[in-house]
């Protein structure tokens, strides 16, 4: 089952990567004078949400205490981006379970 939390650690890492690509391509867009007030908001949107997908992939990398609860409802609320994000949160949802019942049956 480690195979599965260090996949899904390094897919959260990819994810906060394409994130990155998106707000450096945006950055310029969006920060110009002639730019509505409202799409700033996308990016600092992007941001908060590449920082999460960063510090939930370290925590399953590095095999913190508590990771497995902290990303739960993480991929949970990650479900409605499809498709990456419906295939990301559907994987780490499978290998919750099977963690849980892997724990449960010890």
């Amino acid at each position: 089952m480690d195979k599965h939390r260090i996949i899904i650690g390094w897919l959260y890492e990819a994810m906060a990567m394409l994130l990155a690509v998106f707000i450096t391509f945006a950055w310029r867009r969006v920060f110009s004078p002639d730019a509505p007030p409202h799409e700033a908001n996308i990016i600092i949107y992007a941001i908060a949400v590449a920082a999460l997908f960063f510090a939930l992939g370290l925590t399953l990398i590095l095999n913190y205490r508590r990771s497995h609860w902290m990303c739960l409802p993480f991929s949970v609320v990650i479900l409605i981006y499809f498709p990456v994000g419906t295939a990301l949160g559907g994987y780490y949802i499978w290998y919750f379970w099977k963690f849980l019942y892997k724990r449960n049956d010890s």
